[in-house]
């Protein structure tokens, strides 16, 4: 995807945290550091600790980092001595000390390879598995006593506004093990973007029912909208996946969630019935009713005939032979380089199709998926809190002075307001009409100012008509403004007819069995359902499916997955 990486992890207190953290004073917020490191302490000018306090002797941070080679290193900079690090030693008298770097695609992996050594930094950012396996060992700290007197109030906050999933997910019996990153909950939506243009040609109004969906991608194909191999509704590519699943729930491009979750299926989540009861969403009724219907979408050439083996989505949707698409909000950002190709081509996104009753039911990622962790025996536990408190309030003025791309921050977690798409949105569109603009805190909303300042430069007026032609499409800012007014601000529009129910996932890590079991399943589950959708299996297919899931270890996870539900 073209545009700034946008991950965002979602850090949750509720009331329960109190719980955690403890409600009185602490006698000693330090309890597994010597002597010698309680004597010291982060303090401000007063002497006093705190959440931006600074170390009266130098501490050493041993840390890895996953980063972007292909990003330049500003002159007179490394990867190991530069901005960022003059920056934490100045401020916080921290001095950091790479143990290791390795790439975005290999960081996974050799970071496995240290948690199977023992082979730890004092400070490291981990994804879901990684962070249950080191809890598993007892290899990491139990942060429990340090999150209060030195996590900062708006780290704090932003994870309060996930309303308690992301401490959930960072805590296991009462402790908390990990500073949680937090991300935009909108980044979990998928949405149906579909040319407008096309649309309105043919005098057709926008598809809000999957059999409106059905009829308007047929008119595409038989009206040779986008040429000889005009595509109705593009899927996922060869290494594409036909929906999110819980280890994968958010930001994927062109899969089919938008049409399952129409028959009120969610396939690869845990879902919990109303009377408590967890079950596989890729074994319901209705994911099969919703492969049926996929399955006469192929066979009558308005889905992808070439689902599952495209090499490439961007040649079918940038290339302009397709006319309907499911992504996230961010798929805005992309337009640019379709608009290359053909300036009049328009993208619009939409909250469709809903299911029978008129409901929207989209799939939603935990607002968390990354930690920040502390080796256990680290005598400077707290320092992980303090690296990302000062980046938290100085990330834009650390931005403005260094070139070097954000990557090399050490112990960075993404943590910001899980809103705010949604609320920018808001306020953009009431800017535009000439409203008054609500008061924000510029640190949660960090390009809002940005973003308003730029918004009636790129978007012409009438600023209610989100034609394209109505657009500055050269603007730099094109992209963000064109993906909130337009991908969030159907989300929007769907929240305020009140139609959105959000499904999550009850879990978003593997059980134990899941680890030995959970490759071959889903392996199996992925080519069942494309041969079904494609109609090299009949639907009945679907059938033996769930009954050799079940008893190839799916019964068993199941289970598994209730007891994490009922603890």
């Amino acid at each position: 995807m073209n545009r700034k990486r946008h991950i965002t992890a979602v850090l949750i207190c509720t009331l329960a945290v109190y719980g955690f953290v403890g409600c009185g004073k602490r006698q000693n917020p330090r309890p597994n550091a010597t002597n010698d490191a309680q004597k010291n302490m982060p303090v401000d000018e007063t002497g006093k600790t705190s959440p931006f306090g600074r170390y009266k002797e130098p501490v050493t941070v041993e840390i890895v980092q996953s980063v972007n080679p292909s990003m330049p290193i500003p002159e007179g900079d490394s990867t190991t001595d530069n901005y960022f690090t003059r920056y934490i030693k100045d401020s916080m008298n921290i001095d950091i000390k790479v143990k290791w770097q390795a790439s975005d695609a290999n960081y996974a992996q050799k970071l496995n390879l240290a948690i199977a050594s023992n082979d730890l930094p004092d400070v490291m950012v981990v994804g879901e598995q990684e962070f249950r396996k080191l809890i598993e060992m007892d290899a990491i700290e139990d942060l429990t006593p340090y999150y209060e007197p030195y996590a900062s109030d708006i780290i704090k906050q932003n994870i309060a506004g996930t309303n308690g999933k992301s401490m959930t997910s960072a805590s296991v019996g009462g402790k908390m093990y990990g500073l949680p990153g937090v991300r935009v909950e909108e980044d979990g939506y998928t949405l149906m973007w579909v040319r407008q243009d096309w649309l309105d040609k043919l005098h057709l109004p926008a598809p809000k029912t999957v059999a409106e969906l059905e009829k308007v991608a047929k008119t595409f194909v038989d009206n040779r909208m986008g040429g000889d191999k005009t595509v109705g509704i593009v899927g996922p590519t060869v290494n594409g996946r036909l929906y999110n699943d819980f280890l994968s729930p958010v930001n994927n491009l062109c899969n089919l969630d938008g049409i399952f979750q129409a028959y009120k299926s969610w396939p690869g989540f845990w879902i919990q019935d109303k009377d408590g009861t967890v079950v596989y969403g890729s074994i319901t009724p209705d994911t099969k009713v919703a492969l049926g219907e996929l399955q006469k979408m192929y066979k009558t050439g308005i889905l992808d005939q070439e689902l599952g083996v495209r090499k490439s989505a961007d040649e079918a949707w940038k290339g302009g032979q397709a006319g309907i698409l499911f992504s996230p909000w961010w798929h805005g950002y992309n337009v640019n380089q379709a608009l290359a190709n053909d300036p009049s081509m328009e993208w619009r996104a939409y909250a469709a199709p809903t299911a029978n009753d008129g409901e929207w039911y989209p799939k939603l990622g935990s607002p968390t998926d990354c930690y920040v962790v502390v080796r256990k025996g680290f005598e400077h536990p707290e320092a992980a809190f303090l690296l990302n408190n000062f980046l938290r309030r100085d990330e834009s003025k650390l931005t403005e002075k260094t070139q070097l791309d954000l990557s090399y921050y050490p112990a960075r977690v993404v943590i910001i307001v899980s809103d705010e798409c949604s609320f920018s949105t808001r306020v953009l569109r009431k800017y535009l009409k000439g409203e008054e603009i609500p008061k924000f805190d510029p640190l949660n909303y960090k390009l809002l100012n940005s973003d308003i300042a730029s918004a009636k430069e790129i978007k012409k007026e009438p600023y209610d008509d989100l034609s394209i032609k109505t657009w500055d499409t050269a603007s730099k800012n094109f992209g963000r403004l064109y993906s909130l007014l337009v991908g969030t601000g159907a989300i929007v529009d769907a929240a305020d007819q009140g139609i959105v129910n959000k499904v999550y996932s009850v879990t978003y890590s593997q059980t134990d069995v899941m680890k030995k079991k959970w490759t071959n399943l889903k392996k199996k589950e992925d080519e069942t359902f494309l041969k079904i959708i494609i109609g090299e299996e009949s639907l009945n297919a679907f059938d033996t499916f769930v009954k050799q899931w079940k008893a190839e270890g799916g019964d068993e996870i199941t289970a598994e997955v209730q007891k994490t539900v009922q603890r």
